[in-house]
């Protein structure tokens, strides 16, 4: 069975695996991610959601997301979190499970990776993601 993806969802992923099924990032191809990381889900619709990577360390433009704000394995809990407003992923659903299955995602839906609705980033915090007239 696979995780209801929506916003605040976090799944370990292999973004070569995202690339493989179709997914395109906001970024250009040597700045995004490459290895498996956290991705957190900031938005999503019955197809497809957005999907952030998360980095351990900080770096020039990264924004922290607290540890308090975090569930789940203890293995992503004890993780600092930060995320950069210049890169963001498009991915089906299909893409984030079979890349979750490719970084081997601990997680189940009983027993998911959270961060607090509160603490997800706006959609307002991702220049790349246009909004669509209304």
């Amino acid at each position: 069975m696979s995780h209801v993806h929506a916003p605040g969802l976090v799944l370990r992923m292999d973004p070569d695996e995202l690339l493989h099924y179709g997914a395109s990032c906001s970024c250009d191809d040597d700045v995004a991610v490459h290895a498996q990381h956290f991705f957190l889900c900031i938005e999503a619709d019955a197809k497809e959601g957005s999907w952030v990577p998360l980095f351990t360390g900080r770096a020039l433009g990264t924004r922290e997301i607290p540890t308090s704000a975090k569930s789940g394995n203890p293995r992503w809990t004890a993780t600092p979190a930060h995320y950069h407003p210049g890169q963001v992923w498009r991915a089906s659903h299909k893409a984030a499970q079979r890349a979750a299955n490719v970084a081997r995602d601990p997680t189940t839906p009983k027993t998911p990776n959270l961060i607090a609705l509160a603490h997800v980033p706006s959609r307002a915090e991702f220049p790349s993601l246009h909004v669509p007239p209304a």
